[in-house]
């Protein structure tokens, strides 16, 4: 690597530590208002209280790193514009893309970098921040993993493979109820289970009945109440724990949903993006090149910011289309989820053939 090379990729490494650092502290600022009066309320003590803040670094940096490398990329080479110093280059006969291109490397390694951040990081630690929420703020004990939604009530444990996005209905229910300290007293299965105003109710469930002597009395019954669940919203809350799910995790439980015969798209629109949503890291810096070679001698570094918010938002917008298209079953998951990135990749590299050597 050469001394140009070098001495930007510092630079620019240095500024996307500093506005990252910036950015999750803001996220978290923000954070640390909205659940101040739940803290309060249930009297949350200082150090559980900070670790779940920690917690929710890695998810933090997943989200925000890349703006904070498209700030950097703005903010590096607008700099460098803006003093002539790219007119310099060009002068020495140094190709301004040869020069620039350990940032690209940079974005590739970041993008590389969230996924596995993604896979081995940041499920445990949300998982440990979601059971801090169950313990601190009594939020009804629930987890989601391969087998789906688990949730521990006062009566027993339920199990469901999924949720409506409405949050109306569960599928694939199956309650084991069971008595302190740890007694199985029975079981009931159902494929489906709707919320009836005021509790879930199977609509026809199979219900086995375990007696003290050993044996198993089964019976079909309508409208069966699972007690002790909590309201539709609060239960959509634990359903989206499978955002938080690795990707290996999500494609064991989209095959076992699929296998059982349950409805599974819109979870493989979530799939595909755990590794599309991190390639925008690279694409930020992609972007960004061509856009602050050009504006940087005219802009300063305020204006570099507000455009990367603007292209940042931009991204994000079509993500959120897309997604929830591909979640519709309008467009295919594979390709709801990598639309944003093939599109953007194709305005960075057509932005970049304009650029001045």
């Amino acid at each position: 690597m050469k001394v140009l090379q070098r001495y930007l990729l510092q630079e620019f490494l240095k500024l996307a530590a500093i506005a990252a650092a910036g950015f999750v502290v803001l996220f978290i600022t923000v954070d640390i208002f909205e659940n101040m009066d739940k803290f309060m309320e249930h009297k949350v003590p200082l150090v559980p209280a900070a670790g779940f803040f920690i917690y929710k670094i890695p998810f933090i940096i997943g989200q925000v790193l890349p703006v904070a490398l498209l700030v950097a990329t703005f903010v590096s080479l607008g700099l460098l514009s803006r003093h002539g110093e790219m007119t310099a280059v060009r002068a020495g006969g140094v190709r301004v893309l040869r020069a620039v291109a350990p940032l690209l490397a940079a974005g590739l390694v970041a993008s590389a970098g969230v996924i596995l951040m993604n896979e081995y990081v940041t499920p445990s630690a949300m998982k440990k921040a979601d059971s801090f929420r169950q313990r601190w703020l009594g939020e009804q004990e629930g987890t989601f993993g391969r087998e789906g939604l688990w949730i521990k009530t006062s009566e027993g444990i339920l199990n469901a493979k999924n949720m409506d996005p409405d949050g109306s209905r569960l599928h694939g229910v199956t309650y084991y109820f069971i008595e302190r300290p740890f007694t199985p007293t029975g079981r009931a299965h159902s494929r489906i289970a709707a919320w009836q105003g005021s509790a879930w109710a199977a609509e026809e469930a199979t219900v086995w009945e375990f007696t003290p002597g050993g044996e198993a009395r089964k019976s079909e019954r309508a409208s069966f109440i699972l007690p002790g669940l909590a309201e539709p919203d609060e239960m959509m809350n634990m359903e989206s724990f499978q955002r938080n799910m690795g990707f290996v995790d999500l494609r064991e439980y989209i095959k076992d949903l699929e296998k059982e015969g349950y409805e599974a798209t819109r979870f493989k629109t979530d799939l595909w993006s755990k590794l599309s949503f991190p390639l925008v890291n690279f694409i930020m810096v992609l972007v960004g090149i061509p856009f602050a070679l050009r504006t940087g001698r005219q802009s300063g570094i305020a204006a570099g910011i507000g455009l990367s918010i603007v292209i940042a938002f931009s991204y994000w917008g079509v993500y959120a289309i897309t997604r929830s298209l591909g979640q519709s079953q309008l467009v295919p998951p594979f390709l709801a989820a990598f639309f944003p990135d093939i599109l953007f990749v194709a305005v960075g590299a057509l932005m970049i053939g304009y650029v001045r050597e």
